[in-house]
Formats: C-alpha cells, structure tokens, sequence
C-alpha cells in the first residue's frame, strides 16, 4: 500500500484543502498513484452517494462518457448524474482496476476495467441494461498547483455472453 501512496500528499502537508488521495506537484504521474486516487476520491465517494466530494477529483470542464447516456459536459454535467445515482440507486459493489498508463506532458491516460452491481433503492433489483463489468479510460490533467483531475471520465459495458 505504501507504494500506491507515492505521489500522493495530505492536505496538511500540501498547504490547502486537497481530496484525500490528491497527487503532489510531480513531473510524472504513476499507476499507483493513480490507483489510489481512483479508490479514495472516485469510488469512495461514489458508493457513499456524497456527490460533491466525488466531483473534487474532475476539472471543470470534464466530459463524461457513459453508456448509453449523451456525453456529460462540465461538472454539472456529472453533478446531475452522480445526484441521480446517489437519490435512486444503491452501490454495493464498485471496484476499478487500473492496467495502463501512458503520460504526455500534462496529460496522462490510464485504462483498465471496472466492475459493479447498482440496485434500485425501491425494489433492490439490479439497474436494468447493467452488465455490471466493463472497461474505464480516464484522461488526467495535470492543474496549475501540479496535482492530476480527471478531464474525460468514460466507461462502458462488456457485451453480454453470447454478443447479446
């Protein structure tokens, strides 16, 4: 675990309010450390339903990239459908597993797959259409205080056994 830490800064050491697992200032940016921002300030947050502090880990201008859902532009965009998630649905299960990184500049792209189980808060069946497995592409953007947000959020379903 204290590898997947590197790169990463508390805020009381950072000098301002930071999400838990934000990346310090650093000239690369690391599969582990991406890890670690995925579990603590995406899927963290994510599952609880607290909406805002999930959208700490995007810029502002983030796309994100859904199944079967328009794009989602700026993080009013996601606002809107974290608050639905977190109003209807429950998230028992989440988890990323990150499997690539490539970093230009101040861009860094990881990918890897996802899995997940969303019920309906009123019945406790699963979300109709959610496989609940697939794969994740996020696009990091180094800011000016050097610490990496998520500028694209995308991820979609496997298809069904069977090409179904």
């Amino acid at each position: 675990m204290a590898g997947a830490l590197a790169g990463c800064t508390p805020a009381s050491q950072s000098g301002g309010p930071q999400p838990a697992g934000a990346v310090a200032a650093a000239a690369s940016f690391s599969l582990p450390a991406a890890q670690a921002r995925i579990d603590a300030d995406y899927i963290a947050p994510f599952k609880a339903g607290d909406v805002e502090r999930w959208l700490m880990i995007f810029t502002d201008d983030v796309v994100g990239l859904h199944n079967r859902m328009p794009a989602l532009d700026g993080k009013s965009g996601l606002r809107g459908f974290g608050s639905f998630v977190a109003q209807n649905l429950t998230v028992p299960e989440m988890s990323v597993d990150l499997t690539g990184i490539r970093q230009e500049g101040d861009l860094a792209y990881t990918w890897g797959t996802y899995r997940s189980r969303l019920l309906m808060r009123t019945s406790g069946e699963s979300l109709p259409g959610h496989r609940g497995e697939g794969k994740v592409l996020f696009v990091w953007k180094r800011q000016t205080d050097g610490t990496w947000k998520i500028a694209v959020d995308m991820g979609n379903d496997l298809p069904a056994p069977g090409g179904a």
